[in-house]
């Protein structure tokens, strides 16, 4: 296992196996659905990744908790987000839902996630839920100036405070987890908001905007690219300024292979 690919996504799965056995019982059927859309488990890997970097660990149990925690989170943000859709759009389509049945799954998700990070090591679930709920407090905050009117919110803006933030969350879980200081993770999560903005906006441009975390009605392609690179370089900016105490090999690599899966997708 190459260190761009921390653990397998099924380690991060097992972490919250009891939250889909627990929503089937409850005949919450979206849970399993979102968690199901997104198997690469990017946040949790990334989360895995800056813990493995910091810490020098090579067992990286001690991570997966907060590696779950931060996908059960993802799911909430991509049921959320359809919702608002739902919401606001006067056409069925595809992402139409149910809003009782996505209120239900998505209040389940965000909880399950932060009951995820009871499991984490006993110095740190204090350090990780800051992290965690600063990290949802942004997110609702972009979803809510998307959609008030009168003046929305750029969509490329909302993708750095969704998915973005989503990144930076993840990073900083890593870091907090390996206790890491303040400046260290305010570097790790400029990695991580940078990363998974470009990431964001290229699968936006690369495939379906109806599968992105955010739906846009329209959307510049070419201030679109114009984001993706200045996502791409601030994670580089954060790689390059990282404290000399930080082996930053491993996260390069993660940075190189998630930059080269999105240049196969063109």
């Amino acid at each position: 296992m190459t260190d761009a690919h921390p653990v397998d996504p099924s380690q991060i799965e097992r972490h919250f196996e009891q939250v889909l056995s627990s929503a089937d019982e409850a005949n919450l059927t979206l849970v399993r659905d979102v968690l199901e859309e997104t198997p690469d488990r990017w946040y949790g890997q990334l989360v895995v990744s800056v813990y493995g970097s910091l810490s020098g660990q090579q067992d990286r149990e001690a991570a997966l908790p907060a590696a779950a925690a931060i996908e059960l989170l993802r799911g909430y943000v991509r049921l959320r987000s359809r919702l608002f859709v739902t919401l606001t759009d006067d056409h069925a389509h595809s992402l139409t839902l149910d809003p009782t049945a996505a209120l239900l799954a998505g209040d389940y998700l965000y909880t399950a996630g932060f009951s995820s990070l009871r499991s984490a090591p006993d110095s740190t679930p204090g350090d990780c839920f800051g992290v965690l709920t600063s990290c949802l407090e942004t997110i609702t905050e972009a979803f809510a100036c998307t959609y008030t009117p009168p003046e929305p919110t750029e969509y490329a803006t909302v993708l750095g405070e969704t998915a973005g933030s989503l990144g930076a969350g993840a990073a900083g879980l890593g870091a907090a987890l390996a206790g890491g200081d303040g400046p260290t993770r305010q570097h790790c999560e400029r990695l991580g908001r940078g990363l998974s903005t470009a990431k964001q906006v290229n699968h936006v441009l690369d495939t379906d905007p109806g599968d992105a975390i955010v739906v846009p009605a329209t959307f510049d392609e070419a201030q679109f690219r114009r984001h993706a690179k200045q996502g791409r370089d601030e994670a580089a900016r954060a790689l390059d300024t990282m404290p000399e105490a930080v082996d930053v090999t491993r996260l390069r690599a993660f940075a190189e292979a998630t930059a080269t899966k999105q240049d196969q997708r063109r």
